[in-house]
């Protein structure tokens, strides 16, 4: 029965993913490879779409995931550092990270080809990031504040007494802490 959901999904991942931009198309066909791949664990349990519903809907101010890189421009108005594009082997994407520390933003930029546009497909928020998430948590927030607002998308798994996992770290929102307060924020895929 697996292999059979498995052979829907990666059809679905065919299906949609020639329906976007080449740019804002990598993370969907990363997304998907994920999701027919399966999880770590003595559960061995699918990936589902559920996984990343959290991540897709999910801001950072005005930062998401898929942004491209024009509209990132106009939403952070801090001096930015650029480190050089690498291809990475896992997706076979070029990355580059774009660092805003007098804001404390910091994006993993991606694209299909060396040079080209690039869009959002990870975003950390430490201090002095003023930025926060639509539900309103942000760098400072309580660890009570965090379980009130993403107790439904908790994931028991994944979290520890230093972080809170909300949705999936194949593609959801990570919360670390210190001294009971938030102290960084990332929305993204934190695993492959």
């Amino acid at each position: 029965m697996a292999f059979f959901i498995d052979l829907l999904l990666i059809s679905i991942t065919i299906q949609v993913g020639h329906s976007r931009p080449a740019a804002q198309n990598l993370w969907l066909d990363h997304r998907s490879a994920l999701e027919a791949a399966p999880r770590s664990g003595s559960q061995n349990m699918l990936v589902t779409k559920d996984d990343f519903a959290l991540m897709a809907k999910e801001r950072l101010g005005s930062l998401r995931i898929d942004l491209p890189e024009r509209k990132v421009k106009q939403a952070v108005n801090c001096k930015v550092t650029r480190e050089p594009e690498r291809l990475w082997g896992a997706d076979g994407a070029y990355h580059q990270t774009w660092k805003y520390a007098a804001c404390g933003v910091t994006l993993d930029m991606v694209s299909d080809k060396a040079g080209a546009p690039k869009a959002i497909a990870s975003i950390t928020l430490t201090k002095p990031s003023r930025l926060s998430t639509t539900r309103g948590i942000r760098i400072g927030s309580t660890t009570k504040a965090v379980m009130k607002a993403y107790k439904a998308e908790w994931n028991q798994d994944s979290s520890d007494s230093d972080s809170f996992v909300a949705g999936s770290i194949y593609g959801g929102l990570i919360f670390n802490f210190q001294n009971g307060k938030v102290s960084k924020i990332f929305l993204g895929a934190a695993a492959e």
